[in-house]
């Protein structure tokens, strides 16, 4: 049987950037605003965050309320909890 990958849940911006420069723990996106980026997802009925008012259906919802099925492991690299660059300091743990 072959292994599929499936690139899912990474918005990217209309000119190709999924976060600004500059990035750190107090501005993960850098010096993009992801209000901006996931506008899109915020307007949906099945928003990334729960809201008061309700959204909108169509496409983009579907991809909100969808977003988990059929997922059996997620990659991610180093940069998903932090703004970790350069050497690893630490070599102990293999987790």
């Amino acid at each position: 049987m072959s292994q599929l990958l499936r690139v899912q849940n990474f918005t990217v911006s209309s000119d190709g950037f999924g976060a600004g420069e500059g990035q750190s723990l107090e501005k993960p996106f850098g010096h993009a605003d992801p209000g901006t980026l996931l506008a899109w997802a915020f307007a949906t009925d099945h928003p990334p965050i729960k809201r008061s008012e309700p959204g909108g259906r169509g496409l983009d919802d579907y991809f909100t309320r969808d977003y988990a099925r059929n997922i059996g492991v997620e990659i991610m690299g180093r940069n998903k909890f932090g703004p970790q660059r350069g050497p690893w300091q630490d070599h102990e743990w293999q987790g």
